[in-house]
């Protein structure tokens, strides 16, 4: 490169700058590969009216504690007062000899906290426990126990909240180090006919499985009076339907995906790499707030679109691929999950574009359909195979009906929360439920008895949707679906 094309080429990419900075003085600019990519980084979800930066909680659009505090309550409630209820973190993972996984809290224990702390522990005591702390003796009926500040081990590895923290911050009546659980616990069992506790997952690791083996104990110790129950199923019914608190973070998720998802689809060229596409999901989502990506990046091209959980990305993308692109973020732990088929070339050809529009069609119909009350797996769902159905026997690549599950050998969708795969219901929709719609079909090489001109065509199209009083929202909608609207989304 020149120094004379150097300077032209920087001046016109300020002025492309300056053009994306003038639509939003908070947007972010992402320059990938020549190309500036606008990035939305001022949603918000949520307004605090304070943060705590003694204790590491910078965001200012965290869940209100009021919120944790209103499912505390409904267990409570349900669980009667002859009960208690014993929750725990979720445990840290080694990754390899002494290098951690990057940590992530427990679905259940943070929708009841919302600590975001290894090793935490909570009790919920409708008829209450005496307990001891820094304001003195007092009846409670909620202890959350939690690691105490360290500032040798904080200046390693960051802040704690420690006991005080946990009460400022996430709003509980009484905090105490985890180190007083087990004389806390017993104390409790001692009030209670019924104590909930969930059971142990397998692969537990870390300082948690000392507090879980205290437990173990006592139940072998008690159980001949007191009558141990699992609280996971009464949980999980609570999660079915978010709060309007908990949609906003959804559709926040669903934003950043979004505007994710666009940056893609603008840098995808041929001759690029699977995993750089990755890469600027990733980083894109990164840029805008998100901790998390909500599962590992699909990005499958050629031969790899027809392979539903392809996970490798390290295929070099060719002129006439189609590239499956299954990309979802996490934000504030609740997820986002869309997927996008595009043309790496930047144009469908005739056979690709046939598949995509059966797939388009289909999403479509099953999306037309979603409102309260109606049945998704025996309503939605069939609404997709019919249509999936019907246009593989058009094209002759399936002779009878029933053998549309060679192409189309997933479900329709999920529902979508604090898991990307979310607690499962009975498929009766209500407002305030998120679910995905994501139909596809996939043709690998040498199908039996299909025109090559299908194989290595995989299409999948996904949208997370919001069930509403009235009908339903699409909440990642931004990101184009229809054939041509890629097409253009990609020139630029």
């Amino acid at each position: 490169m020149t120094s004379k094309f150097y300077f032209v080429k920087r001046m016109i990419n300020e002025k492309r700058a300056k053009i994306f900075c003038s639509i939003s003085a908070f947007s972010l600019l992402v320059i990938v590969g020549g190309v500036i990519l606008p990035i939305d980084s001022t949603g918000k979800c949520y307004s605090q009216e304070k943060t705590y930066p003694e204790y590491g909680i910078y965001d200012t659009d965290l869940l209100p504690s009021s919120f944790f505090k209103s499912n505390r309550e409904k267990v409570m409630k349900s669980i009667g007062d002859s009960a208690v209820a014993i929750f725990y973190a979720g445990s840290e993972r080694i990754r390899n000899n002494d290098v951690q996984y990057k940590y992530r809290q427990g679905d259940d224990f943070f929708y009841l906290t919302g600590c975001s702390e290894p090793n935490s522990l909570l009790i919920l005591a409708p008829k209450g426990i005496m307990v001891v702390d820094s304001t003195g003796v007092h009846r409670t009926k909620e202890v959350l126990f939690v690691m105490p500040r360290d500032p040798s081990r904080e200046s390693w590895t960051g802040k704690r909240l420690g006991p005080q923290g946990a009460k400022e911050a996430l709003g509980f009546d009484a905090a105490l180090p985890n180190k007083e659980f087990k004389k806390y616990f017993l104390q409790s069992l001692n009030v209670a006919k019924v104590t909930y506790i969930p059971l142990p997952s397998e692969g537990m690791e870390g300082n948690i499985l000392e507090f879980i083996n205290e437990i173990k104990k006592a139940e072998l110790q008690y159980n001949s009076r007191v009558e141990f129950r699992d609280p996971t199923p009464l949980v999980r019914e609570m999660r079915q339907v978010k709060s309007p608190e908990e949609l906003a973070v959804i559709e926040r998720a669903a934003q950043i995906s979004a505007n994710a998802h666009r940056a893609v689809i603008i840098a995808c060229k041929q001759g690029m790499y699977e995993y750089q596409l990755q890469a600027i999901f990733e980083y894109s989502s990164e840029m805008q707030g998100a901790e998390y990506v909500a599962y590992p990046c699909i990005d499958g091209s050629g031969e790899n679109s027809t392979i539903f959980h392809y996970e490798t990305n390290r295929r070099q993308m060719k002129d006439g691929d189609v590239v499956v692109m299954d990309c979802g973020c996490e934000y504030h732990n609740y997820a986002s999950d869309i997927t996008r088929t595009i043309p790496v070339s930047g144009k469908f050809s005739q056979p690709q574009l046939e598949i995509y529009n059966i797939v388009l069609a289909a999403h479509d119909s099953a999306v037309s359909a979603m409102r309260p009350r109606v049945n998704y797996y025996m309503t939605v769902s069939q609404k997709a195979v019919k249509v999936i159905q019907d246009g593989l026997l058009r094209l002759g690549i399936i002779k009878d009906k029933d053998e549309y599950g060679k192409f189309f050998n997933h479900g329709l969708g999920h529902p979508l929360g604090l898991d990307v795969h979310d607690v499962w219901t009975n498929g009766v929709l209500r407002s305030g439920e998120v679910w995905t719609v994501e139909p596809g079909i996939y043709i690998p090489a040498n199908s039996p008895g299909v025109d090559p001109k299908y194989w290595n065509i995989g299409i999948r199209i996904e949208d997370d949707i919001l069930i509403t009083d009235d009908g339903h929202k699409n909440i990642t909608d931004s990101v184009p679906v229809e054939p041509k609207e890629i097409e253009k989304l990609m020139k630029k």
